[in-house]
């Protein structure tokens, strides 16, 4: 808990560097193995773990010390389990030897029983040789095996005496008598004048001493910080400071620039803290006292600091239109006084804490300063529960909603109430949380909402770095949305790879314990006989992502610098290209499959769940699978050509394994499986060529010459061009109609796909020239007859007014019928 900054510093490095850091352990290891037998390591082993068990005892002696001493108990444990990993490598390594001599015995069979012929001598003395040595690894592998349970049940011990020590240290209860609190004013007198002797004493000696070290040690440390500061301002500067001038940012930019504006500052502070140590400890200017009181004192600078910037990006009490929560000025710099307020009384009581841990101070001055570090808190909360923060409305400010007014309150009371009844840790805990585990969530908040700004395409777009990308360096629309959603992506990444170990770290984990879970997240699992690893899988994602992109780069420069240039048709390059594709993404799969550690033989337990799948209901994929690899080979079609299957007839987009894409004539793109191409009969009309022929019906009336008409219609063909003259066009007398002599002109074109062009054209003239000739269309007639009404004596003279003579009669009395012109 009182290494905050040191932690902030060295998180970066732990997270980044744990997959080697992995490795490295691992390479040690062999390379430990390659230097001294497995007995050697058995020996070491077997000695550490009662050096452990010594070391264990003596913490539980003293439950005061190691009360506070929960890094030597992390740092034991993890001695612990490494030891317990080597036992296993040791085991792993034995054992292949151990099936080996236990396959050669089984090989050379057992010794030849009485009365049969003897075996030569050296087969005795080989299996022999095989008894001694497989009893020794039996031996050598009971005694590891043993050793590793012993470590890992002494690791579980301390594992458990560390819960037990925080459970204490939260509900444990302060004696707060009146005897030891009136000791504490003459405590602190006393520590006052040991820090004032410690460091006058110091000062002294180094300005006498050491004043060339400790002047170059300052001057290193402020050269540093003025060039880093430089550095950021130059590059950082738009990022991390508010343009006064723009009174209306976008989200976009007040999300980015408080996130950025918070994390970049407090990360140049903290290395220039870190610098300054690093340079006075190298220079030997340090002594081992002030050096332990100066780490906490960079710690309350930083963490100062990045409270400050992180309130005063939310908050913006100078900048309201940047502003990101809906207060009034007022109340603005109010939530800012309060905030500072509450981290100045936790970071100073954390410094005094480190400092009383140098000096020894008694133990009942720090609870008498976390009593009254925790109730000032709590002061702080319940005034901030009760001022009025909102934005006015009618010239008075509003308070808070219930849901963050009621839980200020209830935190507030408690860190008040806790200390009075001795629960000085937990009251302490509880201040911590609030204030530096409050100010981590709202800085991930703030990263994830600048993560889902730069993800949206308009606004990365629109931004400086958007700008930049499309204008300076020519990226595309599409090209720029997609680094703005991979920039996002990286951003969501990095908040949660850095802020969560932080807030492990504040709940009172040591980086020991973070650094071992990130060094058991990428050993190896083995579950029966496949053995997985993150790191394997993470390495074969790569693996198969790089495979990926090599494989599309591919097909587009086969696709562009290839086939292009050599004039291949369309159809052929897509099967090509496609079938590249298919190709490289198999290998990359296969090869990323191989990297995370999967056994390829049991691909064939794979192959026979899909052959069962198959069996009961996967007929239809494979048939369209098959059928599709089908139609990539033989290429009865293409992609551009015009086919008709069933009621579907449009142009062939794209042929996939599994379906095949048509565009109707109306633009509605039909997804047909490619089952029904295999199975069915399917038209082409470009198969081989664009060659086709279009036939136009015509009628002429019974008064037409049809010699004529015959005539006619073989000089309107020629007239267009796409017309072929070889064949030539011919007309064919078709019939006699119902209503008109029935003609068919049948032309040969160039190019099928302009039929229906060529086809209204023709009409056109047709009906043009035979109007000109007098050549009459006729259209479909219909006579009616129409009886009139009888007078009674007709009726009684004629009875049968159905046969011949009626009929006639009928005839005989019907209008003419009407005409139509067909220009009417």
């Amino acid at each position: 808990m009182n290494s905050i900054l040191l932690r902030l510093v060295l998180l970066g490095a732990l997270c980044l560097g744990a997959f080697l850091a992995t490795g490295a352990l691992s390479l040690a290891q062999t390379d430990s193995g390659l230097e001294t037998s497995g007995s050697d390591q058995v020996k070491a082993a077997r000695k550490a773990i009662d050096g452990a068990g010594e070391e264990l005892q003596e913490l539980k002696k003293d439950d005061e010390t190691a009360r506070y001493d929960d890094e030597r108990l992390v740092e034991l444990q993890q001695r612990l389990e490494d030891i317990a990993s080597a036992m296993q490598s040791i085991h792993d390594t034995l054992q292949p030897r151990l099936e080996a001599i236990k396959a050669r015995e089984t090989e050379i069979g057992e010794p030849p029983d009485e009365g049969e012929p003897a075996e030569p001598q050296s087969l005795i003395d080989e299996r022999t040789q095989l008894a001694k040595d497989r009893a020794s690894i039996n031996s050598e592998i009971g005694l590891v095996q043993a050793i590793a349970q012993e470590a890992r049940q002494l690791a579980d011990s301390v594992a458990g005496y560390r819960r037990t020590l925080f459970r204490q240290s939260l509900l444990g209860r302060a004696d707060l008598s009146a005897e030891r609190l009136n000791a504490v004013q003459a405590a602190l007198a006393e520590e006052s004048r040991e820090i004032v002797t410690r460091i006058s004493s110091w000062l002294s000696f180094t300005w006498r001493h050491e004043r060339g070290a400790f002047l170059s040690a300052l001057l290193l440390s402020l050269l540093t910080g003025v060039l880093f500061i430089i550095g950021e301002y130059r590059l950082f500067s738009r990022y991390t400071q508010h343009d006064k001038s723009e009174t209306d940012p976008s989200e976009f930019s007040k999300h980015t620039s408080a996130f950025w504006s918070t994390f970049l500052p407090t990360v140049g502070v903290a290395i220039f803290c870190t610098l300054t140590w690093f340079f006075l400890n190298n220079f030997n200017v340090l002594r081992g006292d002030i050096s332990r009181m100066l780490a906490p004192f960079f710690q309350f600078v930083v963490i100062l600091f990045f409270v400050g910037r992180l309130a005063d990006a939310v908050l913006a009490p100078r900048h309201p239109h940047w502003r990101l929560v809906p207060v009034s000025d007022r109340g603005a710099h109010t939530l800012w006084w309060l905030i500072m307020a509450a981290t100045l009384v936790n970071a100073a009581d954390y410094l005094a804490g480190s400092i009383a841990e140098v000096l020894d101070s008694p133990v009942i001055l720090t609870i008498a300063r976390s009593m009254l570090a925790a109730i000032i808190i709590g002061v702080l909360l319940v005034v901030l529960s009760r001022i009025r923060p909102m934005q006015e409305r009618e010239g008075r400010g509003r308070a808070w909603p219930s849901s963050i007014s009621v839980p200020l309150t209830v935190l507030g009371v408690a860190l008040i109430v806790l200390p009075l009844f001795g629960y000085v840790g937990l009251a302490r805990f509880i201040a911590t949380q609030v204030v530096v585990l409050g100010a981590l969530i709202v800085t991930m908040y703030l990263g994830f909402l600048s993560a889902k700004a730069v993800s949206e395409p308009t606004e990365f777009s629109a931004s400086a770095l958007g700008k930049i990308l499309s204008e300076r360096y020519g990226f595309g629309q599409i090209a720029v949305e997609q680094i703005g959603l991979l920039c996002g992506i990286l951003i969501y990444v990095f908040v949660i790879v850095v802020g969560v170990p932080i807030i492990f770290l504040v709940w009172g984990f040591q980086i020991r314990d973070i650094q071992g879970w990130v060094a058991d997240s990428f050993s190896q699992v083995t579950i029966g006989s496949v053995t997985i690893s993150l790191s394997g899988i993470l390495i074969g994602l790569a693996a198969f992502a790089i495979g990926y992109f090599i494989t599309r780069w591919f097909q587009r420069w086969l696709d562009d610098n290839v086939m292009r240039r050599s004039r291949m048709e369309d159809g052929l390059r897509n099967s090509v290209r496609t079938a590249v594709g298919y190709a490289g993404i198999i290998i990359a799969a296969v090869i990323g499959a191989s990297v995370a550690g999967l056994n390829l033989s049991n691909l064939a337990l794979v192959a026979g769940a899909l052959s069962l799948g198959i069996g009961f209901g996967l007929q239809n994929i494979v048939n369209n699978f098959v059928s599709g690899l089908i139609l990539l080979a033989e290429r009865p079609f293409k992609v551009g050509d015009w086919v008709v299957t069933g009621s579907t007839q449009g142009f062939v987009r794209h042929i996939s394994v599994r379906a095949t894409e048509i565009e109707t004539f109306d633009r509605q793109s039909v997804i047909v499986p490619n089952s029904e191409f295999i199975n069915t009969p399917v038209g082409n009309w470009t198969h081989r060529n664009h060659l086709g022929r279009v036939q136009i019906a015509v009628g002429v009336s019974y008064d037409s010459d049809p010699r004529r008409v015959i005539e006619i219609l073989e000089e309107i063909a020629p007239t267009n061009d796409i017309v072929l003259r070889n064949p030539a066009p011919f007309v064919v007398f078709t019939d006699f109609g119902a209503s008109s002599l029935d003609f068919e002109l049948r032309v040969y074109l160039s190019d099928v796909l302009s039929g229906l062009s060529v086809a209204t054209d023709l009409r056109t003239k047709i009906f043009e020239r035979f109007r000109e000739e007098g050549i009459e269309i006729p259209f479909p007639q219909t006579d009616v007859h129409i009886k009139a009404p009888q007078p009674a004596g007709a009726a009684q003279e004629d009875t049968d007014n159905t046969g011949p003579k009626a009929e006639t009669r009928a005839a005989d009395k019907k209008p003419p019928a009407p005409r139509m012109d067909p220009d009417e």
